[in-house]
């Protein structure tokens, strides 16, 4: 048995958990973890998380009502009547298997259970993904005995409430962790160099505009070395692809990759969004990267967060949308100094020069450094340390 499960002995442990994959994979995760220590586990969610039928596989789950506080005053009110009526909900089912502790995962839809299991007086761990605390967890962060990060320092917690705070990383899927730590490409003289483009869900046709033309502007020998796999959802997919292979880039573009763990473990370099999900996934295989941050929406602060954290820790570099930052232009000249090692004009008027000792190389290294493929072992120590506290009360004041 690991951990601390001979002290706190078997129990039902609930999940709270969005309807988003970056929400419900590290839940995933931790479930199952749970479930190999021999704890009984149960997650809540609302109907779209229901829809990630993989991931909900073999776990036992609850549909509840949810609706976002965002808004005016009408719809404030209308989403604490939803909320009233979950955390009711969320209660009598708690009751009627004997729920022992909750884990929240954040996303509004975690509001009504983390109220339940508190008005049960069961212990409340939070689990933040990115670099600075949702809104979800900062509105819930009063309530709870810790809060689990995915990095070292988190934004977004008041002084007083740090002590609460205890780093495990950010849980990942199984396929990934088959990836962890691989050894990093060799790059060998006139060798493949693997490029990964991965689009996403949100905002994917800036990269079907800037890819083409910038892996064009680079040199000839430097484009024949490239293999692209691009994963692009656009209406245009078929004009992206062409436009590619004219500019003499052997490309494979899908909509979906489900090898993802392999196109990970090949790449030289990855170009994506900034979404915590994506950025745990880099560091368990410990791959560099250079960010886009969706440049708008809910999530467009945590993934500019993201990005910069990355950034400054050395395991890859933030090209920003929304200032103009990630452009053809701009994306040709990073690539050709991060393979070719070269100096070359930036289109602000300076320079990006890639530094003596192997750029993509050392941020690698990085990026493993940072990876924490223990991270739903870490968590389920940390669910574990609460289940043996009689009372709620006991932990606060816990680090």
């Amino acid at each position: 048995m690991h951990g601390n499960a001979a002290r706190a002995g078997r129990a039902t442990v609930g999940l709270a958990a969005g309807g988003t994959g970056g929400h419900l994979f590290p839940a995933e995760a931790l479930a199952r973890e749970l479930q190999a220590r021999g704890h009984e586990v149960v997650i809540y969610t609302e109907s779209r998380g229901a829809r990630f039928t993989r991931a909900l596989e073999g776990l036992p789950h609850v549909v509840l009502p949810a609706r976002s506080l965002a808004g005016g005053l009408g719809g404030k009110l209308a989403a604490a009547a939803v909320i009233a009526r979950a955390t009711l909900l969320a209660r009598a089912d708690m009751k009627r298997r004997g729920v022992a502790v909750l884990a929240g995962f954040g996303g509004y839809p975690s509001f009504a259970p983390a109220l339940a299991a508190r008005s049960l007086g069961l212990p409340l761990l939070l689990h933040e993904q990115g670099s600075r605390l949702s809104m979800a967890n900062r509105w819930l962060l009063r309530f709870a005995d810790r809060v689990a990060t995915s990095f070292g320092a988190i934004a977004g917690v008041e002084a007083g409430a740090r002590h609460k705070l205890v780093e495990t990383g950010n849980p990942v899927r199984a396929s990934i962790l088959e990836a962890a730590h691989a050894a990093y490409p060799p790059l060998a003289d006139g060798a493949p160099l693997h490029l990964l483009v991965v689009g996403g869900s949100q905002g994917a046709a800036v990269f079907g505009r800037v890819v083409p033309p910038a892996l064009r502007a680079l040199p000839e020998p430097l484009r024949a070395r490239l293999r692209l796999s691009l994963q692009y959802r656009g209406d245009d997919a078929d004009a992206v692809a062409a436009a590619l292979r004219d500019a003499g880039v052997q490309v494979e573009l899908r909509p979906f990759f489900d090898d993802m763990a392999a196109r990970l473990r090949d790449a030289h370099l990855v170009v994506t969004r900034a979404g915590a999900t994506t950025i745990a996934d880099l560091l368990v295989v410990g791959r560099p990267a250079i960010l886009v941050p969706i440049p708008q929406g809910g999530s467009r602060e945590e993934q500019r967060g993201n990005a910069e954290a990355l950034e400054r820790l050395g395991a890859g570099w933030c090209m920003r949308e929304d200032d103009g930052g990630f452009t053809a232009e701009a994306l040709a000249a990073r690539l050709h100094a991060l393979f070719a090692g070269a100096e070359v004009d930036a289109p602000a008027g300076g320079t990006v020069r890639a530094p003596d000792d192997a750029p993509l190389t050392k941020a690698a290294a990085a990026a493993a450094r940072l990876g924490r493929p223990d991270a739903a072992v870490r968590l389920a120590d940390e669910v574990e340390s609460l289940l043996a506290v009689p009372k709620p009360s006991a932990t606060a004041g816990r680090s």
